[in-house]
């Protein structure tokens, strides 16, 4: 059965989680709706709400201290920072591995090239299982025809 969630509750379960000070993520968000609700409501859906929310919480207001905005501004530097700096690495780890792997190929099909038999010896074999298999199928007719 599929049940349909309220976008008021999927609404109060986001601000819980965003009011607990915690990180949350979609998969959190969707866990909390299924304990909840016993459903966690079309992904799409459930995402573009989850979004607005955080987005609502994070506008400061206009009654806010210039102090208060001042360190929530230093907070999200630090974490753009820390944001910039993780994907910096995360591409660096990709391409190091695109590098490695395409090293290896590269290896390997130069040690195919090195060895010039190896192409002829499956040819070789290839035509020996088509020959072999030409000959199985003689037999089995010859047997077919003498039962």
């Amino acid at each position: 059965m599929n049940e349909k969630l309220a976008e008021q509750r999927i609404r109060t379960v986001c601000r819980d989680l965003i009011a607990g000070g915690e990180r949350v993520t979609g998969r959190s968000l969707r866990r909390t709706l299924r304990e909840r609700f016993g459903a966690v409501g079309k992904t799409a859906r459930v995402f573009r709400i989850w979004r607005e929310e955080v987005l609502a919480s994070s506008v400061p207001s206009v009654m806010d201290e210039p102090a208060d905005l001042h360190r929530r501004l230093q907070a999200a530097e630090s974490s753009a920072t820390e944001n910039r700096a993780r994907a910096e690495r995360a591409e660096y780890r990709e391409e190091a591995h695109q590098e490695h792997w395409a090293m290896e190929i590269d290896r390997l099909r130069e040690q195919l090239r090195a060895q010039p038999k190896y192409a002829a010896e499956i040819r070789q074999l290839q035509e020996q299982v088509l020959r072999l298999s030409v000959e199985l199928q003689v037999a089995r007719s010859q047997l077919a025809e003498r039962s």
